[in-house]
């Protein structure tokens, strides 16, 4: 089987065919070239310059994706980066915020235990005095029985004599 022809109001084209005998794929449109229709013909591919340049509107990139090379505009990886970026410090931010509650919660029971420390210090110093008081008066106590017990042998000594 050979080319299928096609008819069209500019003329004749070809648009190959699926038959194995053709040299030509479905994929490449033959158009008639006609000088009125130099504006209006479609192009298949843009006409690429002999040293490529990048365009004005996007940049083409190559981005790693962990498995596999992704391409695309530099202008959307840049911005795929920037809300990763956030996205990261957002996470970060929020763990930070959960660090300085806790610490807040760790210090006011810290400040807690601090003020019981020191209430029963004031207590415990409040009973050594107590208890240096209480062995003051024990030794006076004992001050005053010896010099009882003086003034009382005295008094013997004196009714014998």
């Amino acid at each position: 089987m050979g080319r299928w022809k096609h008819e069209d109001i500019f003329g004749e084209f070809n648009t190959g065919s699926n038959n194995s005998n053709s040299s030509d794929s479905d994929d490449e449109i033959v158009l008639p070239t006609y000088e009125y229709m130099a504006d209006i013909t479609p192009t298949r591919f843009a006409p690429t310059p002999v040293t490529w340049e990048p365009s004005p509107i996007g940049i083409p990139t190559i981005s790693y994706d962990g498995d596999c090379l992704i391409y695309k505009l530099l202008d959307d990886a840049i911005l795929e980066e920037i809300t990763l970026t956030k996205t990261k410090l957002g996470e970060i931010e929020g763990r930070l915020v959960e660090l300085l509650t806790t610490i807040e919660e760790e210090k006011k029971k810290l400040q807690e235990m601090v003020n019981l420390y020191k209430e029963h210090n004031d207590k415990l110093i409040e009973m050594v005095t107590k208890v240096v008081r209480s062995d003051q008066e024990i030794n006076d106590l004992k001050e005053m029985a010896f010099n009882l017990q003086a003034n009382v042998t005295n008094l013997e000594t004196d009714l014998k004599s």
